[in-house]
């Protein structure tokens, strides 16, 4: 008899189980929430032990002062998984905003020094302490939105002196959150401004930090933007292919406004994903396939930047396995909460809304090559769980903006608005 000391009960619970061997959902199977009518999950110490339907948790036995909830009918999922944010910066950009609701192009900001180089300027002047703030708040607001797993980059450093403060300042959030915090080094974000006519010099330095960055067991992955006027997949393999060789995952921000062949190359280097793709080619999207590798849809950053979105039917066509992100950073897609990244990713790239909450949990899971441990209500796994006031899940992409979160439990604990553990 399995012991519980958390019960969840009478819920429309989605398991988002594995359907035969674990892998990301393509296909049929990536519309497939495993969806369980009059279900139940039951947890104990931070670990889901069963699931079921009808009264057969009664055959559970319960802890002393164990809780058991019934939701009256309410959906029960997975925690969201948000694969793609920027947390950790200083400073907002409403004058860029601004302007490019004015058609100003966003490669022209940048060239003028606006732009990464604002946030860059802006969090180099903050403190240690004042970064963490920033970070813990807006933590809280993705967990309040039901994130229970989530990456964070650095990025707003460039130098990579810089870089390695703000991952160190990323190391102390991830030990004090209740959630499961997944970091990235984003090495070559942009050129800084003092390595403007050495490009050569700085991929030679941001390449000599992996090795510090692995060390301190830093990051999980390294990440680099490969865009016009930004970096090419010829300058950034080499970084690449040295991360790997550090046992460093890789992943691309790739082909986002202009097709460079980075979802091509993202294959090419088995990078675990290739994020933005809104221009990925036939010929990139057939080798994401071939791969395997995860195309990270970020339609925050399409709907802010105002640059056509990725269209989510040909990655289902090619068989491609989708994740989708929120993209939050100060410049480009200030967007919080994976709810509002689910409706976007059904109104603008055109996903179901099933599709959009398979990519939102187990495949974004994947993504952070997390999909034996999240993304899913499956015995052995973490109790990430969140519950929605509905009895039907679409409704997370049909009612954009309406907040249907009402309870997350994050390792098996719920926990309040502010992150806190409700006791």
């Amino acid at each position: 008899m399995k012991e519980a000391d958390l019960v969840l009960r009478r819920a429309r619970l989605l398991t988002l189980a594995p359907l035969g061997e674990e892998r990301p959902r393509v296909g049929p199977a990536a519309d497939d929430v495993g969806a369980v009518d009059d279900g139940w999950v039951a947890a104990r110490d931070g670990a889901i032990v069963a699931t079921g339907h009808g009264s057969a948790w009664e055959r559970l036995e319960l802890e002393k002062g164990a809780v058991v909830d019934d939701v009256a009918g309410r959906v029960v999922m997975p925690g969201f998984v948000d694969p793609h944010t920027h947390l950790c910066y200083a400073g907002e950009r409403w004058d860029e905003f601004g302007a490019r609701r004015s058609a100003g192009d966003y490669l022209a900001i940048l060239e003028r020094g606006g732009g990464i180089h604002a946030t860059v300027r802006a969090t180099r002047g903050a403190s240690d302490d004042q970064l963490l703030a920033l970070m813990r708040g807006r933590l809280d607001r993705a967990v309040a939105a039901g994130t229970t797993t989530i990456e964070v980059k650095s990025g707003y450093g460039l130098e990579p002196e810089e870089e390695l403060r703000h991952l160190r300042l990323i190391a102390r959030l991830r030990a004090e959150a209740l959630i499961d915090v997944s970091a990235t080094y984003l090495a070559a974000h942009a050129l800084p401004k003092r390595f403007a006519a050495d490009r050569a010099g700085f991929l030679k330095a941001a390449t000599a930090a992996l090795g510090e960055v692995a060390r301190e067991h830093l990051a999980e992955a390294v990440d680099a933007f490969v865009e016009k006027g930004v970096f090419d997949g010829d300058e950034i393999a080499p970084l690449m292919r040295e991360a790997a060789s550090l046992g460093l995952a890789v992943t691309l921000h790739a082909d986002q406004m202009n097709d460079l062949g980075g979802a091509a190359l993202a294959a090419r280097l088995e990078a675990r994903s290739a994020d933005h793709v809104a221009r990925a080619s036939a010929d990139g999207l057939r080798a994401l396939e071939r791969s395997g590798t995860v195309a990270v849809l970020l339609p925050g950053s399409s709907l802010f930047v105002g640059y056509p979105p990725p269209d989510g039917r040909r990655f289902v066509a090619h068989r491609v396995p989708i994740a989708i992100g929120t993209d939050h950073n100060p410049g480009t897609s200030p967007l919080e909460g994976m709810p509002s990244a689910i409706a976007l990713a059904v109104t603008l790239c055109g996903l179901t809304p099933r599709e959009a909450i398979v990519a939102a949990t187990i495949n974004a899971a994947h993504a952070l090559r997390r999909g034996k441990r999240a993304g899913a209500l499956v015995e052995g796994r973490r109790a990430d769980m969140i519950v929605l006031d509905t009895d039907d899940e679409r409704e997370l992409a049909y009612r954009l903006g309406s907040r249907l979160v009402v309870s997350v439990y994050a390792n098996g604990a719920r926990v309040s608005h502010t992150g806190s553990i409700i006791e």
